[in-house]
């Protein structure tokens, strides 16, 4: 630094004395003492200036290459587990196994690859057991370290933020479990029906209908292979400086002849009636058994078709709040065509899936068939009386695309990806219930290649022997916590709070309505400032799962 701030043009000269080198121009010294002129040749000025500046150069050079050497506390990052964890047959310390399914990222850039082994434990665990003390399950897990080859383990401190596709809810680190009489029937026979009552406990009938035969869920916490952890670092963690840098996806070239061929390409897909319904948000480049192969890889299924089986399976599903991870999907249609398939992951809750639909294109792109695809997130289900089954969608429709990408990248079956944006496409716009997407108009394209499950992406372990087997075990657990709910909720008094609750939360949704309908108005106007609020930018950056690149 202080050589840096010398003056190239004033005389330097450099003595190399014993103990230092001593710097002088031709009047005063650093030190500002008088020194001797001296003459002033043309060879040393030379020799001067190259000192000089192989003095700045070896300075410059000195200062550290790696501008990333730690992680900040709040760092978000993604883990999938390996082996399963229940609240039931968990204990403080217990080991708890995983990958990185999406790593950390430092300077708007991964840098660590995905698949990395993860390590945990289970800091503290409440088990329903007999449901005599708690009514709801209650898992803490933190994550300590990680696993990168051939290097140093990262020592970490991770807690859990979010558990995707969960009956679960997490706060301050803490996975909360469901309470399982807290159900559709349940509110029903429970609380509101005795609104007009004064009795606290009327109905006894109705009360041993309920205890012989309930529609009961699991209230255990049961994690099963294959479940993702949104993780956040609640310290900083060092990072070694001898990491290799991240294998990066291949950028796909999105040249002319790609985009004419997608030039006739609809932005949205259609109901039956002729609603707009989904946005076609991604494209995929590969053969029909490439796009199969890779959804089958990642852990996705096919839906069934509608039946009067797949019907009441939905509704046991519905009030049981079990995953039906093959549930029908609704008729939607691009340019008048069904969709070839119907795709979707809901591996741990009816209420809570990812799908996709996908037609085929009469256009290809260099020889490959091209496949238009309409990708959402569901966030919750409800029974209408008009509309039957009725799932509630996530508003972010660009994180849907990266979830999708994600897994299919983790799975090892993405060649190159592109983002083609439509600067034209509105950025709010309503679904066919009414319900309202936000999205940066961008559609992904991502170029297949053939791959092959791998045992590591879905997990291994048995999540039946994470709960209770015995029968009478069950049996007595619905018993206690059927009666234990109902003395203190089956009352005029709780079904009046629960009723204010929900009036309330209705409410709150009538104002957002409103709001987002003022949204989509500006948004059809033109006026894109007005249409939606800032959505955060998204790193284009993704960090290849072949392992990192060999250290040089």
């Amino acid at each position: 630094m202080f050589i840096s701030m010398l003056s190239l043009n004033a005389p330097f000269r450099l003595k190399l004395t014993g103990r230092a080198l001593k710097f002088s121009n031709g009047s005063r010294g650093i030190t500002g003492r008088p020194t001797p002129n001296r003459a002033k040749g043309g060879g040393r000025w030379k020799s001067v200036r190259r000192l000089n500046l192989l003095l700045i150069l070896f300075c410059a050079s000195s200062a550290p290459a790696r501008a990333c050497d730690e992680l900040a506390p709040g760092t978000l990052f993604w883990v999938r587990l390996t082996a399963p964890v229940s609240s039931y047959t968990a204990n403080p310390g217990m080991p708890v196994e995983g990958f990185l399914l999406q790593a950390p990222e430092c300077d708007n850039g991964p840098v660590l690859a995905a698949k990395i082994p993860v390590e945990g434990k289970v800091l503290s665990v409440h088990r329903v057991g007999l449901g005599l003390w708690h009514e709801t399950a209650a898992l803490e897990i933190e994550f300590f370290r990680l696993l990168p080859p051939g290097r140093s383990p990262i020592e970490i401190h991770a807690r859990v933020m979010r558990v995707d596709y969960a009956r679960e809810s997490v706060k301050n680190g803490v996975i909360k479990g469901m309470r399982s009489t807290d159900t559709p029937q349940g509110r029903i026979s429970s609380r509101l029906k005795y609104l007009p009552s004064f009795h606290l406990y009327p109905d006894p009938i109705l009360l041993g209908y309920k205890v012989l035969f309930p529609v009961f869920p699991e209230p255990e916490i049961i994690l099963e292979p294959g479940t993702d952890l949104q993780v956040e670092l609640t310290e900083r963690a060092k990072l070694p400086l001898d990491l290799p840098p991240v294998a990066q996806i291949p950028t796909l070239d999105a040249n002319a002849d790609l985009h004419n061929s997608l030039a006739e390409l609809p932005e949205r897909t259609f109901t039956k009636k002729g609603q707009e319904a989904d946005v076609v948000n991604m494209l995929f480049a590969g053969s029909l058994a490439d796009v199969e192969q890779a959804f089958a890889a990642a852990d996705w299924h096919h839906s069934d078709a509608v039946s009067a089986h797949t019907v009441f399976h939905q509704f046991y599903s519905f009030l049981a709040k079990t995953s039906y991870p093959t549930a029908p999907m609704t008729a939607q249609f691009l340019n008048g065509r069904a969709p070839k398939l119907t795709l979707e992951k809901a591996p741990r809750s009816y209420e809570n899936r990812n799908h996709v639909r996908v037609w085929g294109l009469e256009d290809t792109w260099e020889g490959v068939p091209l496949w238009a695809s309409a990708a959402v997130r569901e966030t919750g289900g409800t029974l209408s009386i008009h509309k039957g089954f009725v799932h509630h969608v996530s508003g972010d429709l660009d994180e849907e695309q990266q979830t999708v990408l994600r897994d299919l990248l983790v799975a090892g079956c993405v060649d190159s990806v592109a983002s083609i944006a439509r600067p034209g496409m509105a950025h709010v716009m309503r679904n066919a219930t009414g319900e309202l997407f936000h999205t940066d108009g961008s559609l992904e394209v991502v170029r297949l290649k053939p791959c092959v499950a791998d045992s590591q992406v879905k997990g291994s372990g048995d999540a039946r022997s994470q709960k209770p087997r015995s029968w009478m075990f069950r049996f007595v657990r619905r018993q206690v916590l059927t009666v234990r709910s109902d003395l203190w909720r089956a009352n005029c008094i709780y079904a009046l709070l629960d009723l204010t609750r929900i009036t309330i939360g209705a409410a709150r949704r009538s104002a957002e309505h409103q709001t987002a309908d003022a949204r989509v108005s500006d948004s059809q106007s033109g006026n894109p400032a007005n249409a939606t609020p800032l959505l955060p930018k998204r790193n284009t950056a993704r960090a290849g799962t072949e392992g990192p690149d060999p250290a040089p």
